[in-house]
């Protein structure tokens, strides 16, 4: 049956139908290919946003804070002013409010005792959210925590990874409450692993 199928095909009559069909469907893939390009433009990748220079410009529009880009204030010594930072305790106020956070450390019988304090730019409502939402920030702190082991605390590098990890747990909090993510950074005032 094959050889049938070849010699039926390698007739002159039925060699230029198959040739015509052949070259058709070629021509169709290929116009197919190449229109998907030209007709259809890909999505390009979604750029990652980087929420401190989203609310650093809400926070101009609002005007709490200047435009240190467009109109630069310049100090008497002829430098450039550049805006404020304000830092704040997490933990409420007073005297004995706590504001130390003391863990294990996951798979170890070592602890950890630290202190942290935030900074957002001058004019910011900060203290107030660090108030309002103190459980819930407490909460994110003391998962970061948990999600650790000592050799993750150990080194300047990895004690700025938990920091910003912290910074940008609690700004995505404060998106999903639909406020501005304004803490601009996380410090330590202590900060102790001790072995048991």
């Amino acid at each position: 049956m094959f050889k049938k199928l070849i010699s039926l095909i390698t007739q002159k009559k039925y060699l230029i139908v198959f040739g015509l069909g052949l070259s058709s469907s070629i021509f169709t893939f290929l116009f197919f290919f190449f229109s998907n390009s030209l007709f259809f433009e890909n999505d390009p990748k979604k750029e990652k946003v980087d929420i401190y220079e989203v609310a650093k410009e809400e926070a101009i529009k609002l005007g709490r804070i200047e435009n240190d880009k467009e109109v630069p204030k310049i100090g008497p010594d002829g430098k450039v002013i550049v805006p404020s930072l304000t830092y704040y305790d997490i933990g409420g106020m007073g005297p004995n409010s706590n504001k130390s956070f003391v863990s294990n450390i996951s798979g170890s019988n070592n602890y950890l005792s630290m202190e942290i304090a935030f900074s957002s730019y001058e004019g910011e409502k900060l203290g107030d959210f660090l108030k309002e939402y103190d459980p819930d920030f407490r909460n994110i702190i003391m998962k970061e925590i948990e999600k650790r082991k000592t050799n993750e605390f150990l080194g300047n590098v990895n004690r700025n990874r938990f920091l910003n990890a912290i910074r940008d747990s609690m700004n995505e909090f404060l998106i999903s409450k639909e406020e501005d993510p304004i803490i601009f950074n996380a410090v330590f005032k202590t900060f102790v692993i001790k072995q048991g």
